[in-house]
């Protein structure tokens, strides 16, 4: 069987946050369990603050490719992030029967559970099937050490099970797509 593709997409362009270093830990994880994944970070795609197609068309080839997604984002006064929204309102059909996992992340003790909770409606309008398990990272600021490691190794575990559930999805949607299962 050959290796899934999900990427992990950053959910915010602001330099330094502390969600940075959330989609790290996440994105480590994944290739470390043999998952192709790049870190997606919105800004890379903010040339001239415009969403034209030659600004997207490298997130849409990713998406094109890629089994599954991974969101980690932080919550902003209740809410997830503009560079966020801009970046998922840029494409529509690649991500058409794809899972997504969100994980949330915050400096407050929900770990942004306001902001997985809108995602997983967002996700629904662009046809991504968002998976039940999710990662909340929160009081962020505290959880990672100076070198980026986590400091709170229960972490992994949550993170497991949010995986397994996204590759089992990843697995079953992909053969759909590619018309393995009679409908």
């Amino acid at each position: 069987m050959p290796p899934l593709s999900i990427p992990v997409l950053l959910g915010t362009a602001r330099d330094g946050a502390s969600s940075d270093l959330a989609a790290k830990y996440v994105h480590e994880l994944l290739v470390m369990r043999g998952v192709l994944s790049e870190l997606i970070d919105p800004e890379d795609y903010h040339e001239k603050k415009t969403f034209e197609a030659e600004h997207v068309q490298p997130w849409a080839d990713i998406m094109t490719k890629a089994d599954g997604l991974v969101i980690v984002t932080p919550e902003y006064n209740h809410g997830y992030p503009g560079p966020l929204k801009e970046m998922l309102d840029a494409l529509f059909d690649e991500y058409a029967k794809k899972p997504v996992a969100i994980c949330g992340v915050s400096s407050g003790v929900l770990g942004g559970a306001r902001a997985v909770e809108q995602l997983r409606q967002v996700a629904i309008t662009l046809k991504l099937v968002p998976v039940s398990e999710a990662v909340y990272f929160a009081n962020c600021r505290e959880l990672f050490n100076d070198d980026g490691s986590i400091k709170d190794a229960s972490y992994d575990e949550r993170c497991t099970k949010m995986f397994e559930e996204l590759f089992w999805y990843a697995r079953v949607l992909k053969d759909g797509r590619d018309g393995k299962v009679d409908m």
